[in-house]
Order: C-alpha cells, then sequence, then structure tokens
C-alpha cells in the first residue's frame, strides 16, 4: 500500500491544513488580547488557534482535541506530560469554559 492510498495519513494531513479554516484569522490575535486582559496570562499564537477552535466550534470533543494540541505543544518545548496536560486543561477552561457547568 502506497504513502498515497493510506487513509489515516491522507485524513491526518487534511486535519493538520485545515484546522482552522472555516474562523477568522483575525480572531487568534482577538482571543490572545482578551486572554491576556482577562486572565493575566499570554499565550503564543499557536497556543491560541486552539482556544479559537475550541470557543468557536460547538462540541465538547473540540475541547478535548484541544487540550491535547496544547499539552503536546507543552511537551515539545520541554514541559512534562502530566504538567503539560492540567496547563492545558486548565488554559481551556479559564478560556472557553467548562462544559460540566
Amino acid at each position: 500500500m502506497s504513502q498515497s492510498d493510506n487513509i489515516n495519513k491522507i485524513i491526518n494531513k487534511a486535519r493538520l491544513n485545515n484546522s482552522l479554516r472555516d474562523l477568522p484569522s483575525v480572531l487568534v490575535p482577538v482571543w490572545q488580547i482578551k486572554i491576556r486582559e482577562r486572565f493575566g496570562i499570554n499565550v503564543d499564537r499557536e497556543i491560541a488557534e486552539y482556544i479559537v477552535l475550541a470557543a468557536h466550534e460547538s462540541g465538547t470533543w473540540k475541547r478535548q482535541r484541544a487540550i491535547r494540541k496544547i499539552e503536546k505543544l507543552l511537551i515539545e518545548r520541554g514541559g512534562d506530560k502530566t504538567e503539560s496536560y492540567n496547563i492545558a486543561k486548565n488554559i481551556v477552561e479559564m478560556a472557553v469554559g467548562n462544559p460540566q457547568q
């Protein structure tokens, strides 16, 4: 089976390339400012993109996906897995809210 025939790789590539395709690009810096003013923390553009995705798309799985993506970014930057998950979860819950509330 060639790489172009592997459906999982095709889907994964499409998800990576189109994660924010329907959302205006101006929302990312607006959310960065909003988070900085409301909570007093600075988030970079990559993390803000996932927060925007979680906030503007319906469904709790978007929040879970955003938490996983932010956790992965923090681990790549040298964070501990457990600590990175807790930070990611707290950031998303602070910025977007907790759906169980």
